[in-house]
């Protein structure tokens, strides 16, 4: 099953803010030497429910 325009739309729109959100928590490490538990957390939320997304759509696809 191919993605449809949109699909593909929202999910590289959803990869752009996770590698936003870990370049914010970078730059503050960076800048203040420390970092800020919340945008770690923010970023691996959503790295978490990209992975689980991929894997769903893809196991389904081989159903």
């Amino acid at each position: 099953m191919e993605a449809d325009p949109t699909m593909r739309a929202g999910r590289n729109g959803f990869a752009i803010l996770l590698v936003a959100l870990l370049f914010a928590w970078a730059y503050q490490f960076v800048f203040t030497g420390e970092p800020d538990q919340l945008l770690f957390g923010l970023w691996a939320l959503g790295a978490a429910s990209f992975y689980a997304s991929k894997y769903y759509y893809r196991h389904g696809e081989s159903a």
